[in-house]
């Protein structure tokens, strides 16, 4: 529920920053030079370290890597299901409504061969960029496991660092786009794979034992908030008389995981491990609700948040208007993870019918099983 909660609260903060507006500005990079994004995408990957790992040991790498890889297609078909129809939109609204052409300006230059690219997560429109990263860092993970199995989680880290090592150099290159639309979204690929695995290490790890041991929590947590508490100064400007030099924030990139950045981020992560919190379950239920449904919760956003940016971009709204159509998007999402919740609880409650007695049963129950009966679930 814990992870869930952390999980759902960045989510939350994702769907406020992306509607600009007064709220964005305080819900941007509040816990220091760390983002929401770095978040998501790291407890992810620890709970999926976390039950494909279980799956792992119980069923062998064939299930395992079943999974992964249906949990993939999934995803995969739900950034294909969001992002199809909201730029088929933009692509007949363009004229009329500008946000939208500004938004998706690289997919209106070639609209034709950006749809033949975007199956193949070779075009990413803004914001739109999460979901194919994922579906890559997912596809990769059984043979992560498989590795580690073998030769331990050490040398997938090492292997995993010097991709985030090379992300750090950029190398000059040709234009992409020279001859098709091919945009890789703003996440470099080669950096934000290190955050995954690292993640998917953890979360696998935990299921053998504490991670930080007790006898050094107290100087962990110690050294470890010490960094937590010189980056939240330091991104609020509330370290008096030090100025922050402009070139110093090159290691700070987000989209590249500028090394400060990780390590900003690695603190936060050895911090709450150290520590270990506890809030009370009441505190964490509603973020944690939507952190459990978290798939459906980043879909519905997308669109919820690129509609809302454009209204407030056409028309002429202060400060109280933007905030309260940001808090709008917040609310509608509560909405809809809530029905996602009674819909989810109701199918676990259905009774199971025998086979044997089914169709009788069907026939004396029809409106009392047939009409209410939810579908089933999705597999993976």
């Amino acid at each position: 529920m814990r992870l869930d909660a952390v999980r759902g609260m960045f989510l939350v903060i994702m769907a406020g920053v992306h509607v600009p507006s007064p709220l964005s500005h305080v819900l941007q990079e509040p816990f220091g030079f760390t983002s929401a994004a770095e978040g998501f995408i790291f407890l992810s990957a620890c709970l999926a370290g976390m039950v494909y790992g279980k799956t792992y040991l119980k069923s062998g790498w064939t299930e395992m890597s079943r999974r992964v890889w249906s949990r993939a297609k999934l995803v995969y078909i739900v950034h294909l299901a969001v992002l199809l129809p909201v730029a088929l939109i933009a692509w007949l609204y363009a004229r009329q409504v500008a946000p939208l052409a500004n938004h998706f300006h690289d997919f209106l230059q070639h609209p034709f061969e950006s749809l033949l690219l975007i199956p193949l997560l070779l075009h990413q429109a803004p914001l739109f960029d999460i979901l194919p990263l994922y579906v890559v860092l997912l596809l990769a993970t059984p043979l992560a496991f498989a590795t580690a199995r073998r030769h331990g989680w050490g040398i997938v880290l090492s292997v995993s660092f010097l991709g985030w090592l090379a992300a750090q150099f950029p190398a000059a290159h040709l234009a992409p786009d020279a001859l098709l639309p091919v945009h890789g979204g703003s996440f470099n690929l080669l950096a934000w794979q290190f955050l995954w695995f690292c993640g998917v290490a953890l979360g696998e790890t935990s299921l053998h034992g504490e991670i930080v041991s007790q006898k050094f929590r107290s100087f962990t947590a110690t050294m470890a908030g010490i960094v937590v508490l010189v980056g939240l100064c330091a991104r609020h400007g509330a370290l008096p008389g030090v100025t922050i030099n402009s070139e110093v924030y090159f290691w700070m990139d987000k989209w590249t995981l500028g090394p400060l950045r990780l390590l900003n981020f690695a603190a936060w992560v050895v911090f709450l491990l150290a520590w270990n919190p506890r809030p009370p379950s009441w505190l964490m239920e509603q973020t944690a609700l939507w952190g459990r449904h978290s798939l459906a919760v980043f879909a519905l956003h997308l669109p919820l948040v690129v509609c809302a940016a454009s209204v407030i971009q056409m028309f002429s709204m202060n400060g109280v208007e933007e905030t309260f159509l940001g808090l709008s998007v917040i609310a509608g999402i509560s909405l809809w993870v809530a029905w996602l919740e009674i819909n989810s609880r109701q199918r676990k409650q259905l009774p199971a019918v025998p086979a044997e007695t089914q169709p009788k049963l069907l026939r004396l129950l029809n409106r009392e099983i047939i009409r209410t009966a939810p579908p089933k679930p999705t597999a993976g």
